[in-house]
Formats: structure tokens, C-alpha cells, sequence
């Protein structure tokens, strides 16, 4: 019985590592789950950041906080994506696990122009949250 349970064990927690996959076709985060009203529709001055979450089993269970200059945007769950209308400039994003998570936050910088369009995943390489450029 030992043997049984710590095989099982071992296999629950093999779905919390490795790599995930890109999301075929995200969809939009649902709107009830947003947090702020900034970010939502576009601007003279803006462009576009994607967010996507990837798929796959790995880090199934850590549904990050998007939070974009410090400011709180949504969860983002697997295969869902955000899209985001941000003034041009230099801006900080960042992924924060919740709760039934082992992956420690990540950030980097995103500088955007106006009218450009940039893509991120927001994916797991082994036990760690990453955010991946997609397209350059």
C-alpha cells in the first residue's frame, strides 16, 4: 500500500513541472473576473498587449494575478488570454501565483508603441512561471 501511494503521489505531483504548450486558441478571460476598468478599451495613445496562458497539465492548478504597473488585472487561467490597451511606454507585467502554487512571481518589462501589437505567454518551464515574447 506504501508503494501505491507514493507512486500516486509522484504522479500528481509530476503535473505541477515541466513545460507547458502555447494555447491553440485562447479565449478571452471572462470579463466578471477583471479587476480594473483600465486596460479595457483602446485609446488614441495605445497598443496592444496580448496575454495568453499556455496549456497542458503542468502549473494547472496555479492560476496567476496579472497585474500590469502594480495595478491588478485579472487571473488568468489555462488557455485564456488577456488583451490589453496600454499607453505607449516602458511598462512593468507581472505574474503572481495563487495559493495552490510553488512558483514564485515573475515580472519584465514591456515597452510598447502606439498602434503595435505585442505578444506574450505566460507559460511553465519546469516548476517556474515564465513570461515568453511571442514573435520576435
Amino acid at each position: 500500500m506504501k508503494v501505491f501511494t507514493v507512486f500516486f503521489a509522484v504522479v500528481i505531483l509530476s503535473g505541477c513541472v515541466g513545460n507547458t504548450l502555447p494555447a491553440q486558441n485562447p479565449v478571452s478571460a471572462q470579463e466578471s473576473q477583471w479587476r480594473t476598468e483600465s486596460y479595457r478599451t483602446p485609446g488614441n495613445d495605445t497598443g496592444v498587449l496580448i496575454i495568453s496562458r499556455d496549456t497542458g497539465y503542468r502549473g494547472a492548478a496555479c492560476i496567476p494575478l496579472i497585474t500590469l504597473d502594480k495595478e491588478h488585472v485579472a487571473p488568468l487561467n489555462v488557455g485564456e488570454k488577456l488583451e490589453l490597451h496600454v499607453t505607449g511606454g516602458r511598462h512593468l507585467l507581472r505574474a503572481f501565483p495563487n495559493r495552490n502554487c510553488a512558483a514564485s512571481p515573475i515580472e519584465t518589462v514591456v515597452d510598447i508603441k502606439k498602434n503595435q501589437v505585442m505578444n506574450y505567454r505566460l507559460g511553465f518551464q519546469g516548476a517556474a512561471m515564465v513570461f515568453i515574447p511571442v514573435g520576435y
